[in-house]
């Protein structure tokens, strides 16, 4: 990791580029022609605003995906109900990218080339997204991103350094780093990392050293496993045969499931702290309570925080889908990206992607999980930052209120900056 990429967040000059050149000079008579257009639509057109939804809603993430789809068409409905985008309704386009990123490419092409669609959210894993850059990028149009992920870098990912992708998740230096003080002092500073191998897992950890090391801590060990390993046992063999405090866990879909059972069927659970940033209330359910007991875990969200403006959003997804349809991080952040690109859109009475990118640049939200800011910079997110933990007396693995105790949290957290080249640029 470079040393800009642990920097604070830059106050220097703002970012003015080619893009919003061209449209400050444009602006006012853009809105002024817009408000006459019928139906009020963004480029003249009274037909439907169209939004293409790209979920992993079968293969290994599909509660991903479950919860991803459910968390923008609820968005939208509400939307609708609200009077649309500048007077026009909004229709969700979902298609199923069958957690592979070779779909995803084919499906990002169907949604724009076929479907002929405003913007597009989603994608789930960093390799989807990575998957789906290129296709926006070549068609000129927005991605809204809702994954947690490693963060953006010039270096090794530069299709994320674009204009055109926003990034609704959490990332390293808001899941962890605000909680390494209190895991280290509360139970040792010796981590052993297990995670799958790809991009994420890779480059959070990478992230997470680094803030390790400041604290005088050392990572005993690092292993990344194949995507869809069903048996741990000589992970778990060398994690007993270690120094290790901490298990740090950043595996996913169903291996997180099969990990955390094996760890607690040899009883290592009595020996190590499992901290997972990963594991939210689907991985949790599938755990089972005695797999997840003690277990912590942080994100930006969880059905657990009680605020009104939640319980209104929880009972919204039940109501909608079922009273087992539970709702994750990736949920909410797709609920936030639909209604802030909406408010993007409203503010600048367009839906097209140079005024959207503008309209979402500095945006802000009262979500599910607190105040939400899209920052101008650089398309990250500011958010808030909870730790729980997995109570002992956690039974019912379809009680998503009693599943997790919050040990603390933060209403505000600014991720470190963005590791690209200023200002952003399409396809850059």
């Amino acid at each position: 990791m470079s040393q800009r990429d642990a920097e604070p967040e830059s106050t220097g000059h703002p970012r003015l580029s080619r893009r919003r050149l061209l449209q400050t000079g444009a602006a006012s008579a853009s809105v002024t022609a817009l408000a006459g257009c019928i139906g009020g639509g963004g480029g003249g057109s009274s037909g439907p605003v169209r939004v293409g939804v790209l979920s992993p809603l079968s293969g290994a993430w599909t509660v991903y995906g479950e919860a991803h789809r459910r968390g923008f068409e609820l968005a939208m409905q509400e939307v609708n109900d609200n009077g649309g985008i500048n007077g026009r309704d909004v229709e969700v386009i979902v298609e199923d990218t069958q957690t592979d990123p070779s779909t995803v490419t084919e499906k990002a092409q169907k949604v724009i080339r076929q479907d002929n669609v405003d913007v597009v959210a989603g994608t789930f894993s960093s390799a989807s997204r990575n998957a789906a850059a290129p296709v926006v990028t070549q068609e000129d149009k927005v991605l809204l991103y809702p994954t947690f992920y490693e963060g953006q870098d010039q270096e090794n990912f530069p299709g994320t350094c674009n204009d055109l992708l926003f990034m609704f998740g959490i990332v390293p230096s808001q899941q962890a780093a605000p909680w390494m003080d209190y895991m280290t002092s509360e139970h040792g500073s010796n981590f052993y990392m297990v995670g799958s191998d790809y991009v994420w897992p890779r480059y959070t950890n990478q992230r997470v050293k680094q803030s390790l090391e400041e604290l005088g801590g050392n990572v005993v060990g690092e292993e990344y496993i194949p995507l869809g390993t069903s048996d741990f046992g000589s992970v778990l063999s060398r994690i007993s045969n270690s120094d290790a405090d901490i298990v740090f866990g950043t595996l996913t879909g169903t291996d997180t499931i099969a990990f955390a059972k094996q760890f607690y069927s040899r009883g290592l659970n009595e020996e190590f702290t499992y901290w997972t940033v990963d594991d939210e209330e689907f991985a949790t359910q599938g755990k089972g309570p005695q797999a997840s007991q003690g277990t912590y875990v942080s994100f930006d969200y969880f059905q657990t925080i009680d605020t009104d403006l939640n319980n209104q959003f929880v009972d919204k997804v039940k109501s909608q889908y079922g009273e087992d349809a539970g709702m994750d991080t990736v949920g909410a952040a797709m609920y936030n990206a639909g209604h802030m690109f909406a408010n993007a859109a409203n503010e600048v009475g367009s839906v097209n992607t140079d005024d959207i990118i503008s309209g979402l640049e500095g945006q802000s939200f009262t979500g599910p999980q607190g105040d939400v800011t899209m920052r101008e910079q650089d398309h990250q997110m500011v958010l808030p930052s909870y730790l729980v933990q997995v109570p002992d007396d956690w039974s019912d693995p379809n009680d998503f209120e009693g599943m997790f105790e919050i040990i603390d949290h933060q209403e505000s957290v600014t991720p470190a900056t963005a590791n690209c080249e200023f200002p952003l640029g399409k396809g850059q």
